[in-house]
C-alpha cells in the first residue's frame, strides 16, 4: 500500500493513512484476519503532536525541517460488540506498530452516524416499536422513522450500556416532513446488543379527556416540489458574484494566506473545521496570534421536564462529532462566489475512509464599508470597502443545521458564527391539552418545545509570543458622587481591568450592565503609545446564563456552559470541557473542565487556553415551522492596542481616486 503522509503535522489523516491504521490494528485483534469481527472502529484520527514540537518544526528552517518533524500517530477508539467494551489504541504511522492500547469499562464514545443509521432500520422493524404504532392506527412501518438520540444518562444502566433513544415520526410520502407527524413514544435502544431494551411513552395532562394523543396527519411542508412551483415568488432578479481576476486567497496543502493573514484548516470527526497556527504580517513582521481554535462542545438543554424529554440534553460534539455530520456543500446553495473547497475525511464502521467531499468551503465576501468619512469642509468622501475570508462547513444533527463559519478580516479582526437552522424537534399534544409553559404549539397538535444552544470554543492564544495573560474589562459608573473633584457633573465613567492569576479568578459570567469583555493580553509587550499590553478583545453578544438548575443532571454533565469564560494553563490533552467521553456520563466533577480546574493553577503570563460559551436561547415561534430561518449567535476577537494604528489603512477606496459626493453618495 502506498501511504500518503502529509507534510504539515497538523494536517488530518489522509484516507491511505486511515486505511493503514486500521490494517494495524486489525492485525492485532485477529492476525489471521479470519476470525469473525466483533468489534466496531467509533473512530480513527491524528492524535496531534505536542505544540512543542509542532511549533519546533514549522519554525525551523528547510535544511532541519526532516529532522524535526513530529511523529505522525492516530487514536483509534474501538468498540466491542455485544460486550460493549471500549478500547483506546495509539498507532505509530511513522513506526506503523501500536504503541499503546488499554480498554475502559463504563465509558461510552461518540455516537457514530453509521450507528444511527443501523439503529433506525433494527427500531422500525422491533415488534413492541411495531404494536405501539399499531395502537396509534398505523399500520405501513415504511411510513415510520426513528431520529436515534444518545440517552442523555439513564438511571438504570447508567453508562454501562450503550444506549439511544429513538424519538418516532411519521411521514404521507418518502420526502414529507416529518417533524409535522410526531409519535408519543420514544424506544430506548441498546446499540451494541442491537435490540430495543424499553419503550417510554409520553404521557398526556390530568386535565385532557384522551389517553393519549392523536397523530397530527396535516402536512406542513418546505420543499418547493411540495408547495409547487407556481406558489413560488416570481419577483426576484438575480445577484451574480464574480471575482473576474480569481481569488485574493492562496492554497498550500491545508495552509492559506490572504490579505496579510495565514492560517491552517484541519479536520477531525469530532470538532469538525480547526483552525491553527493563525498569524498576521504588520508591516512585514508576522505576529503570532492563535495556536489552535475549535468549537470543542456544545449542549442543548430541553425544558420540558418530564419523561420522556427530560432526556433530550444534546451534546453535538462529544455524542455525535460535528465531523461525522458535515455536510457537502454545493455551490450556489451553500456558498457563492469563487469557491475553493477541501474535503473531510471520517471512518466508517470497518475502518475505512470515509470521505466528505467539499466538507469545507473557503471563499471571500465583501462585507460592506470597512470605513468612511466625509469632510464636511471640502465635501471630500473617502471610503473602502470590507472583505472577509470565510472558512465554514455546514453539519446536520438530525433536525437541527448548523452553519459554522470562522471570518477573517483586513482590519485584523477575527470572528465566528454559527447560523442555526432546519427544524424544530418536535412532540405531538392532545387537541384538548396546553404546551405551556414548556412549549409553542407551532401547528395543530404539534409543539416546538423551549430549548438552548450552548456552544464552547477553546481558543489557545499565542499573541506575539506563547505566554499570555487574560483580563476581565468592566466599563463602570465613577465611584466619585455627583459634585466631587474627580466628578463635578456625574458624567465620569471608565474601564476597570481586572488581569486574572489563577483558574479559579478566571470563571466568570457576562455581565451586560457593565458592558463586560475579555482581553487576551502579552505583558510583556507594552504599546508604544499606550504603554499597556498589547492584546486582542473578546466580545460576544450572545452569552445566556444556563437555565436548568444547579443538581439538574443536563447541568452536572454540561458544567463547562454555567459560566462564560474559563482560563486554564495549556495542555495537549484537555480538548473536550465535557470530557472525552462526555456520552452518557453522569455529571460528576471526574472529567473535563471541572477536574481540570480543581485545584487553583497559575494562569498570569503562562501559555494558556481561554474557553468561551456563547449561544441562543430557544422559544420556537410559529415562524420557526415548517423550516427555521437562520439564527444567529457568535464571537469576535478584535485588535486591542495592538498595532500602531488601523490596519485596514493600506485598503485601496472603492474606485480610484477620493471622490466628491454627487447627489449625496461617495465614490460616484
Amino acid at each position: 500500500m502506498t501511504i500518503v503522509s502529509p507534510s504539515h503535522p497538523l494536517d488530518p489523516l489522509t484516507p491511505s493513512e486511515i486505511r493503514h491504521v486500521a490494517e494495524i490494528v486489525r492485525a492485532t485483534r485477529s492476525p489471521d484476519d479470519k476470525t469473525p469481527r466483533d468489534y466496531i472502529f467509533s473512530s480513527i484520527c491524528l492524535k496531534e503532536p505536542h505544540k512543542d514540537k509542532t511549533l519546533a518544526y514549522l519554525q525551523s528552517v528547510s535544511e532541519e525541517a526532516a529532522a524535526l518533524m513530529p511523529e505522525r500517530e492516530a487514536l483509534v477508539i474501538l468498540i466491542d460488540r455485544p460486550s460493549g467494551l471500549v478500547h483506546e489504541i495509539l498507532v505509530s504511522i511513522t513506526d506503523e506498530k501500536v504503541k499503546s492500547a488499554k480498554t475502559l469499562k463504563n465509558v461510552q464514545p461518540t455516537q457514530h452516524v453509521l450507528e444511527m443509521i443501523e439503529a433506525e432500520k433494527i427500531i422500525t422493524k422491533d415488534p413492541s416499536v411495531i404494536e405501539e404504532c399499531r395502537k396509534l392506527g398505523i399500520t405501513d412501518m415504511k411510513n415510520v422513522y426513528a431520529d436515534p438520540w444518545t440517552v442523555g444518562y439513564h438511571a438504570q444502566f447508567k453508562s454501562s450500556k450503550r444506549l439511544m433513544q429513538a424519538l418516532m415520526y411519521m411521514r404521507t410520502s418518502p420526502d414529507d416532513n416529518q417533524y409535522a407527524h410526531p409519535l408519543d413514544f420514544v424506544p430506548i435502544y441498546d446499540v451494541n446488543a442491537q435490540k430495543v431494551v424499553e419503550i417510554l411513552r409520553q404521557e398526556t395532562s390530568e386535565a385532557s379527556k384522551y389517553d393519549r394523543p392523536t397523530v397530527p396527519l396535516e402536512n406542513h411542508q418546505f420543499l418547493p416540489e411540495h408547495i409547487g412551483v407556481e406558489n413560488l415568488r416570481k419577483d426576484i432578479k438575480p445577484i451574480e458574484i464574480t471575482q473576474p481576476e480569481g481569488v485574493s486567497f492562496t492554497v498550500r496543502g491545508r495552509e492559506i494566506e490572504w490579505q496579510n493573514w495565514s492560517m491552517h484548516v484541519g479536520f477531525n470527526y469530532r470538532e469538525g473545521v480547526i483552525i491553527n497556527n493563525v498569524s498576521y504580517k504588520d508591516k512585514g513582521n508576522v505576529r503570532p496570534l492563535f495556536y489552535r481554535v475549535s468549537v470543542s462542545e456544545m449542549v442543548v438543554p430541553y425544558a420540558h421536564p418530564k419523561e420522556p424529554f427530560n432526556h433530550k440534553m444534546a451534546f453535538d460534539v462529544g455524542e455525535y462529532g460535528l465531523g461525522n455530520l458535515t455536510n457537502s456543500l454545493e455551490l450556489g446553495c451553500d456558498c457563492l462566489g469563487s469557491i475553493y473547497y477541501m474535503d473531510g475525511v471520517c471512518n466508517n464502521l470497518d475502518g475505512e475512509p470515509w470521505v466528505i467531499p467539499n466538507a469545507i468551503c473557503i471563499h471571500e465576501e465583501d462585507t460592506g464599508l470597512l470605513f468612511k468619512h466625509t469632510d464636511y469642509r471640502t465635501d471630500k468622501a473617502h471610503s473602502a470597502r470590507s472583505r472577509r475570508l470565510v472558512i465554514s462547513q455546514i453539519v446536520t444533527a438530525a433536525n437541527y443545521d448548523y452553519g459554522l463559519y470562522f471570518y477573517f478580516y483586513q482590519d485584523g479582526t477575527f470572528q465566528y458564527e454559527v447560523k442555526a437552522t432546519g427544524e424544530l424537534n418536535t412532540q405531538v399534544f392532545a387537541e384538548d391539552e396546553n404546551p405551556a409553559p414548556y412549549g409553542t404549539a407551532v401547528a395543530p397538535q404539534v409543539v416546538g418545545q423551549h430549548h438552548q444552544h450552548l456552544f464552547m470554543m477553546r481558543i489557545d492564544p499565542m499573541l506575539d509570543g506563547r505566554l499570555n495573560s487574560v483580563a476581565q474589562v468592566d466599563v463602570l459608573p465613577s465611584e466619585y458622587p455627583v459634585g466631587h473633584v474627580e466628578n463635578p457633573i456625574g458624567n465620569a465613567f471608565s474601564p476597570i481591568t481586572t488581569i486574572y492569576s489563577d483558574t479559579t479568578e478566571a470563571q466568570a459570567h457576562g455581565n451586560l450592565e457593565s458592558s463586560r469583555t475579555w482581553k487576551i493580553i502579552n505583558e510583556s509587550k507594552l504599546h508604544p503609545y499606550t504603554k499597556e499590553p498589547v492584546g486582542y478583545k473578546l466580545v460576544s453578544p450572545n452569552t445566556p446564563p444556563m437555565l436548568p438548575k444547579p443538581g439538574s443532571l443536563v447541568y452536572e454533565r454540561a458544567k463547562f456552559a454555567t459560566k462564560t469564560i474559563w482560563v486554564t494553563p495549556y495542555d495537549p490533552d484537555q480538548i473536550y470541557p465535557a470530557g472525552f467521553y462526555c456520552s452518557q456520563s453522569p455529571g460528576d466533577d471526574s472529567m473535563g473542565l471541572p477536574a481540570w480546574t480543581k485545584e487553583p493553577q497559575s494562569v498570569r503570563g503562562r501559555d494558556v487556553v481561554v474557553w468561551l460559551t456563547f449561544g441562543l436561547t430557544h422559544i420556537p415561534r410559529v415562524e420557526d415551522f415548517p423550516v427555521m430561518p437562520v439564527e444567529t449567535c457568535g464571537w469576535a476577537l478584535k485588535a486591542c492596542n495592538f498595532f500602531l494604528g488601523n490596519p485596514g489603512i493600506d485598503i485601496p477606496a472603492a474606485q480610484k481616486g477620493t471622490s466628491k459626493r454627487v447627489n449625496g453618495a461617495c465614490c460616484a
